[in-house]
């Protein structure tokens, strides 16, 4: 028996064939090309299905136990739908697990990608043997997904562990979502672009003597990445911001040790790449400052990789299926 996972996302589409170990044995990709419509991506997101079945060697009908898709949200894990993803025009109100399921007559399962990470890194990387456990992805957006007493935390509509939008600073940069404060906007690979080039503006405007590395850097192509590179070459306006983004993200964790008492976090996403030195005092902030009784938290990286995604979207089907 083999299980798909598929990880849907705005610039890609990719679909994993797992055997009963876990181990991912192919893979199928494809570009989203979202901007064509969700019939286009619909029809995409079948081909890499298809093309990852044709793999197997005489396959038959009970070759594939089932399917896991993640997908950006908003959606509804409970009724299947799709609901409104930003990075995924046209994709409004799809009935996405019911599709795939009449195509391939399998049972389907669709759950926003921060969960599906949460229970690939649970089931299969750095949260085994855990029972309480946070998986957070910090990169364009921030994300997470939750795990509580061995379940996946879901709450009423699916959407609970929103933790990107969990206000840290009432007077902070403005959210997406329409906020001040949020997580999202303070500590994200966007939010610290976006307040670097709101530095740098006042910077030029204030008549600073003194010269950054980051005004070399063109701005619609400014990343979080350039930042960190200034930082650790000691510029000191990408230090300050670095030292804002360390403060944000010590906050956030601490507001999260205090309200879901884990046992390990994880840390996912391109920003938490650059590793302990944007990591490293926040987390020592967060053992400092958090409730005690709470505090023996272990932090560690994310082990699955550029194949989280698929990984994540195979483990949605193992976790369901185990539940009955």
């Amino acid at each position: 028996m083999y299980t798909i996972g598929v990880d849907l996302g705005g610039t890609q589409i990719r679909a994993g064939l797992f055997d009963q170990k876990g181990e991912l044995l192919f893979k199928a990709e494809a570009l989203t090309l979202a901007q064509e419509g969700a019939e286009a991506v619909i029809s995409r997101i079948k081909q890499s299905i298809h093309e990852v079945i044709g793999f197997i060697e005489g396959p038959t009908s009970g070759s594939i136990n089932g399917i896991g898709i993640g997908s950006p949200g908003p959606l509804n894990p409970f009724t299947g739908m799709v609901l409104s993803p930003s990075n995924l025009p046209g994709m409004v109100d799809i009935p996405l697990q019911q599709i795939i399921a009449d195509e391939f007559h399998v049972p389907v399962y669709l759950n926003n990608d921060a969960n599906a990470a949460a229970l690939g890194e649970w089931l299969y990387g750095e949260g085994r043997h855990t029972k309480n456990m946070l998986y957070i992805t910090i990169s364009t957006g921030i994300g997470a997904g939750v795990i509580v007493d061995g379940h996946l935390l879901l709450g009423e509509q699916g959407s609970a562990g929103e933790v990107g939008h969990m206000i840290i600073d009432p007077q902070g940069p403005l959210c997406s979502c329409g906020n001040y404060g949020c997580f999202e906007a303070c500590a994200s690979g966007t939010g610290i672009v976006q307040r670097t080039k709101e530095k740098l503006a006042r910077y030029t405007s204030e008549g600073q003597t003194s010269f950054s590395q980051l005004q070399l850097v063109d701005e619609d192509s400014l990343t979080s990445r350039d930042v960190f590179a200034a930082a650790m070459n000691n510029d000191a306006l990408a230090m300050e911001i670095v030292e804002e983004t360390r403060t944000y993200l010590g906050i956030g964790l601490i507001n999260l040790i205090n309200l879901y008492n884990p046992q390990k976090i994880i840390f996912g996403g391109g920003v938490s790449k650059a590793g302990d030195f944007l990591l490293k005092s926040a987390v020592e902030m967060a053992q400092q400052r958090s409730q005690l009784g709470m505090r023996d938290v272990e932090f560690t990286m994310a082990s699955l990789g550029d194949n989280a995604g698929l990984y994540g979207a195979a483990a949605l089907v193992s976790y369901h299926q185990q539940l009955g």
